[in-house]
C-alpha cells in the first residue's frame, strides 16, 4: 500500500513538473510575442495576447489544478492527449494568431480548438461519470472544462474571419477570451475556494453564482444581439460581477492567513484577489451603463485594456500560481 502511494505521488509530482515545464516555454513564448506585437492595451490585437496568455501558460497549469490520477479508461486518456497536445497547439495558435483571420489561420488554430474540446470532453465525461452528486468543488471544475469548449469555438471563428450572429469581429475575439478566463479559470478557481473554506455560505453562493452567470451573460449578450434590449445582458453581467467580487474577497483572506503558507504563496492570493475584484467591479460598473449613468467613456477598447488585463495576469496567472503551490483545506 505504502508503495502505491508513493508511486501516485511521484506521479502526481511528474505531472506538475511537466506542465510547469510548459508553461514556462509557453511563458517565453508569450513574452516574445507580445513585445513584438506591440503592448497597445487599447489595440485590437491585445485580445489574442490575453487569449494566448491563457493558451500558452494558464490553461496547463489549470488543467493539473483539476487533476485526479485516479482516473482511468477514456478519462485517462483524454487527459493525456490534452497534456500531450496542449504545447504544440499553443504555439499553432501563436502563429494563427500573428496573422490576418483567413483560412491558414484558422487551419493553424485547429489544434488548439481541438484541445479545447479534449478539456471539455473530460468535464463531460467526469460529470457523465460521477453525476450530479460530485463533490460541489470538482463539479465546479467539470463544468469549466467544458465551458472552455465553448472557447475553443470562439477562437476557431475569430482566426476563421466568422462573425457568428453578426458580432463585430473585436467582439468575438473577446468572447474567446471571456470563455478562457471567466469560462475555465474563474469557475475552477471559485470551486477551489469552496474546498478551501467548505463550511462557508458566501463560498458556496459565489461559486454558484459564478457557474450560473458565465452561461447567463452569453445568452444575455446573444439577446442582446438579437435586439430584445440590453436588461437581460446588463443584470447577467452585474451578477457575474458581483459572484466572482465574492469570490475575490475569499482570495484576499486565504492572503492575509499566515496557515495559507508561505509569503510568496499568500502574497499570489492577495495578487489575484485585489486583482479579481477590481476587474469585476469595473464590470459591474460597464454593465452598469445599460440601464444606468450612459458612461460613453467606457467602451470596448477600455474593457479589454483595463478589464481584460487585470484579470488576465492578476487574477489568472496569480491565481493558477497560488493555487498550484498548495492552498490550506478544511477552513471556516
Amino acid at each position: 500500500m505504502r508503495h502505491e502511494t508513493d508511486d501516485r505521488a511521484a506521479g502526481d509530482e511528474t505531472s506538475k513538473m511537466s506542465a510547469n515545464q510548459r508553461a514556462k516555454v509557453g511563458g517565453v513564448a508569450w513574452l516574445l510575442f507580445a513585445g513584438l506585437s506591440g503592448p497597445n492595451l487599447q489595440g485590437a490585437a491585445w485580445a489574442q495576447v490575453l487569449l494566448l496568455l491563457a493558451a500558452l501558460v494558464l490553461v496547463p497549469l489549470a488543467v493539473e489544478l483539476a487533476a485526479d490520477e485516479r482516473e482511468r479508461g477514456n478519462l485517462a486518456v483524454l487527459v493525456a492527449l490534452t497534456r500531450l497536445g496542449q504545447l504544440p497547439a499553443a504555439l499553432l495558435l501563436l502563429w494563427a494568431c500573428a496573422r490576418p483571420p483567413g483560412g491558414w489561420a484558422a487551419l493553424a488554430a485547429t489544434p488548439w480548438v481541438i484541445v479545447c474540446g479534449l478539456v471539455a470532453a473530460t468535464g463531460w465525461r467526469r460529470v457523465r461519470q460521477g453525476g450530479w452528486r460530485r463533490p460541489f468543488d470538482r463539479l465546479c471544475g467539470d463544468l469549466a472544462f467544458m465551458f472552455l469548449g465553448v472557447g475553443g469555438a470562439w477562437v476557431f471563428a475569430d482566426r476563421a474571419g466568422q462573425r457568428p450572429l453578426g458580432f463585430d469581429g473585436a467582439i468575438v475575439a473577446l468572447t474567446a477570451v471571456h470563455f478562457h478566463f471567466a469560462g475555465l479559470l474563474l469557475p475552477l478557481l471559485a470551486g477551489l475556494t469552496v474546498r478551501a473554506f467548505p463550511e462557508s455560505r458566501l463560498a458556496t453562493r459565489a461559486a454558484v453564482g459564478v457557474v450560473l452567470g458565465v452561461p447567463a451573460v452569453a445568452v444575455g449578450i446573444a439577446t442582446t444581439q438579437f435586439g430584445w434590449g440590453p436588461a437581460f445582458e446588463g443584470a447577467a453581467e452585474c451578477g457575474l460581477a458581483l459572484a466572482g467580487m465574492a469570490v475575490a474577497v475569499l482570495h484576499v483572506r486565504l492572503g492575509t492567513e499566515p496557515s495559507t503558507g508561505s509569503p510568496v504563496k499568500r502574497g499570489f492570493f492577495l495578487v489575484a484577489g485585489a486583482s479579481l475584484f477590481f476587474g469585476m467591479t469595473f464590470a459591474a460598473v460597464y454593465a452598469a451603463r445599460s440601464f444606468a449613468a450612459p458612461l460613453p467613456w467606457l467602451d470596448v477598447p477600455w474593457m479589454r485594456a483595463v478589464h481584460g488585463t487585470v484579470n488576465a495576469v492578476g487574477f489568472g496567472l496569480g491565481g493558477v500560481l497560488a493555487w498550484g503551490m498548495g492552498a490550506a483545506r478544511g477552513r471556516e
